[in-house]
């Protein structure tokens, strides 16, 4: 997806993001990769926040994002 960088307390990254505003964004994602049939595999990624319990929560409510678009999908996974 995007990883954490763009969240507005990563250190390094500058795009301003919210938590709600990550998890908005893997849930758009991950819903487009499902319609549209594309595998999905995640890994974390970035992450330079002042407080690490939020990196935590990113990474978390991506797991969280792909378990509610994909909670009633008939598709195996592996």
């Amino acid at each position: 997806l995007g990883g954490a960088d763009p969240y507005a307390g990563d250190k390094l990254g500058r795009l301003k993001l919210s938590l709600a505003g990550l998890r908005a964004r893997d849930e758009v994602v991950l819903r487009e990769c499902r319609r549209r049939g594309v595998p999905v595999a995640t890994v974390m990624s970035g992450g330079y926040a002042a407080d690490i319990s939020d990196t935590v929560e990113i990474h978390c409510n991506t797991i969280r994002a792909a378990r509610t678009v994909f909670a009633d999908s008939s598709r195996q996974t592996v």
